[in-house]
């Protein structure tokens, strides 16, 4: 590069002496200069301002959980990978929106019709899916931002030792459950068609073993009031046949007495004898035995008839209580709609579809965890090093400046917090001479207070 000229009066005034000054410290960040039209002979990677990027390229480095302020001065494959992570997580990211909206709405939805029936989308429904299925997107973009940002970049190169992928296992284990959560949804709304096919199959034969034995117990029912009904018939029909038999015994009495007044019977002598009294008092005691007996029956037949007017509105109704039965089958058939029967329904006709979504679901869940581990250290890496380091040595921090042993063999490393020790040096500074300056003072003090006691004693003599 050439070497700026001089102003003529720069060159014309005296140059000063130089005065003596420490050497500079480098700054890892230098901050941001004004963005101008760069020269051929510039490092463009080297100074770079976070504007001169493009807010969707800022907003996947943030969902890779990298620093933009170290990336834009790192070459352009350092921030390529960085973008390419951030999609996978806002890939996710979206994913579960859609899955989860899809699962809420599966839940939530009235199940008002068949799995082949004709359905009317509920909007209260949908609304509520879709702001679950959004809260459920932000829990699982935050858990994979900070699955991938707290990844560390292994040993450095594109190998995957056993060490490395043994401490990413919680966060494998993490990925995989993700990933499988997420499938499922996905895995039913693609297999949609199939599933409701199967299901609307399985709902009419539902129905039909539902309304069979609803059928079976309404005419177990029915059968029973019939025969309580008949039972309860019989009583009526007995008490009156008895009392019916009773009436014509009287009336055949009465009809003997009037033979008996006429001598048309065995005595032979008209008028009324001892014969006629004995029967008329027969016949008094008969009219008196059916009174009270028709009284008594009457309370009986009153009792028997109610019932029997209950047990027949009760068998009259029972068809009213089968059509309620089915139409009550029909909701519970309906309702073989939910989300586990769906994916069961998956699984039984799926075959290999199924699993290889959710391979590829754990995939794209899983595979960031690994091209981390397999990325080799770039220049965003050292610089990532470089200002951590610096930030430690701004705070006083100096890590495993100190190494002791725990007695069993194992070595124990201390940071040291400069910091603090510079605090807490100087709080006891100030201590002691807090100190030194109490006791200069309590010693003039007792010098004072001696010479008065000895000029006047008896003012400082308590009498009794």
């Amino acid at each position: 590069m050439t070497e700026p000229t001089p102003s003529p009066a720069a060159a014309s005034s005296p140059a000063p002496a130089p005065a003596p000054v420490a050497a500079p410290v480098a700054d890892p960040l230098p901050a941001a200069t004004p963005s101008a039209t760069p020269t051929a002979s510039e490092d463009r990677y080297q100074y770079g301002a976070v504007r001169d990027v493009s807010r969707f390229t800022r907003f996947l480095w943030f969902c890779a959980g990298a620093d933009a302020q170290l990336l834009v001065r790192c070459p352009n494959s350092d921030r390529v990978k960085f973008q390419g992570l951030g999609g996978v997580v806002l890939t996710v990211g979206v994913l579960a929106f859609f899955s989860g909206s899809y699962a809420f709405y599966t839940v939530f939805s009235p199940k008002d019709a068949t799995a082949l029936g004709e359905r009317v989308l509920h909007l209260p429904s949908a609304a509520a899916s879709v702001f679950f299925g959004l809260v459920w997107a932000l829990i699982i973009f935050n858990i994979d931002r900070f699955i991938i940002s707290s990844t560390g970049k292994g040993d450095g190169t594109d190998k995957i030792t056993w060490q490395e992928f043994v401490n990413s296992l919680p966060r494998l284990a993490m990925a995989l459950i993700i990933g499988l959560c997420l499938s499922k949804p996905l895995e039913i709304k693609i297999l949609e068609s199939e599933i409701e096919s199967a299901l609307e199959k399985e709902q009419k034969e539902f129905l039909a073993e539902l309304n069979d034995a609803s059928e079976g117990l309404v005419a177990k029912e029915r059968t029973t009031l019939r025969e309580k009904i008949d039972g309860l018939q019989k009583r009526v029909d007995d008490n009156d046949g008895a009392l019916e038999k009773r009436r014509l015994e009287i009336q055949q009495q009465r009809r003997e007495l009037e033979l008996e007044a006429e001598g048309k019977t065995g005595s032979g002598a008209a008028g009324r004898g001892p014969a006629w009294r004995d029967k008329r008092d027969n016949l008094d005691r008969m009219e008196a035995e059916l009174n009270r007996d028709r009284e008594a029956l009457g309370k009986k037949n009153t009792m028997v008839s109610d019932e029997l007017t209950e047990a027949k509105t009760a068998l009259s109704s029972l068809d009213a209580k089968l059509a309620g039965e089915k139409a009550s089958n029909l909701q519970v058939a309906r309702h073989l709609d939910g989300l586990m029967k769906r994916i069961q329904v998956s699984h039984d006709i799926g075959g290999m579809i199924p699993i290889a979504i959710m391979l590829l679901l754990l995939c794209i869940e899983a595979g960031p965890i690994f091209f981390k581990l397999m990325v080799i250290k770039g220049a965003y890496d050292y610089l990532d090093e470089n200002q951590k380091r610096v930030v430690r040595a701004r705070a006083g921090i100096e890590p495993d400046a100190r190494i002791i042993s725990d007695g069993k063999g194992k070595a124990i490393h201390i940071d040291l917090h400069h910091g603090v020790t510079a605090v807490l040096d100087e709080e006891k500074r100030r201590l002691d001479s807090e100190r030194a300056m109490a006791t200069v003072v309590h010693e003039a003090w007792q010098k004072k207070t001696a010479a008065a006691i000895a000029q006047n004693p008896e003012a400082f003599v308590k009498r009794s």
